[in-house]
């Protein structure tokens, strides 16, 4: 069992520097409030984010296990597209330009569980805004190739170095300092969108260069009618 050790971000402010400092009592203990607020929605995050991997630790992990449970036809397409429009504040926020590709425009059916293929384009979106860095630009395309559907989201931005690609899918794993710093997070995300593209019999991968940017595919066949 992996163990996360979790940093308290607010220290209870010091009875001494607020009897000195009496004007300061009312902002201190508003700041320190705020920051258990925050600290307790990350914790909040972390054992939902837990919770989730269990749950398809517990099943089993092909595409039978999801199949039949809440699967409906899923307009690959369309779906990215909202999820283009739903990330463009937070886009915006790290002063990253978002777009989804033209050749995106033409619907593009599976057969999913609408929520959890949801969840990963919105884990790989904001992926891909944290890690665009200013002035850079996010680009999500979706298109069909033979018997499967894909859906890509790229990013510019500092790549991913080559011996760190093997692990970004792995649980609670996280990348150098340089390319992670202000992104926050557990190391959770990545796993969690894998997990949901195999249960729907897919595949999810990243390449990463200076030139083209980290580009993320999901893969998933694509049923007979």
């Amino acid at each position: 069992m992996e163990i996360v050790t979790v940093e308290p971000s607010a220290a209870a402010p010091d009875p001494d520097t607020l009897a000195e400092s009496p004007e300061r009592t009312v902002e201190s203990q508003r700041q320190w409030i705020e920051g258990i607020q925050v600290e307790g929605q990350r914790m909040q995050g972390l054992v939902e984010d837990m919770l989730t991997l269990a749950k398809h630790d517990t099943a089993e992990v092909d595409a039978q296990a999801t199949m039949g449970k809440q699967q409906e036809k899923l307009d690959l397409a369309g779906m990215a597209q909202r999820a283009v429009l739903q990330f463009e504040a937070v886009a915006f926020e790290h002063g990253v330009e978002i777009n989804a590709a033209e050749s995106s425009s033409a619907p593009v059916f599976i057969d999913g569980v609408r929520g959890n293929i949801e969840r990963l384009l919105g884990i790989l979106v904001d992926n891909a805004c944290k890690y665009a860095e200013a002035d850079g630009r996010v680009v999500v395309d979706t298109k069909r190739e033979g018997k499967h559907a894909v859906v890509q989201v790229t990013n510019t931005g500092t790549p991913i170095p080559s011996s760190d690609l093997p692990h970004i899918f792995d649980r609670f794993w996280r990348a150098d300092e340089a390319r992670t710093s202000g992104a926050g997070g557990y190391g959770l995300g990545l796993s969690i969108a894998r997990s949901i593209v195999e249960e729907h019999g897919g595949t999810l991968s990243a390449q990463s260069s200076a030139e083209r940017g980290t580009t993320f595919t999901a893969k998933f066949p694509i049923k007979k009618d």
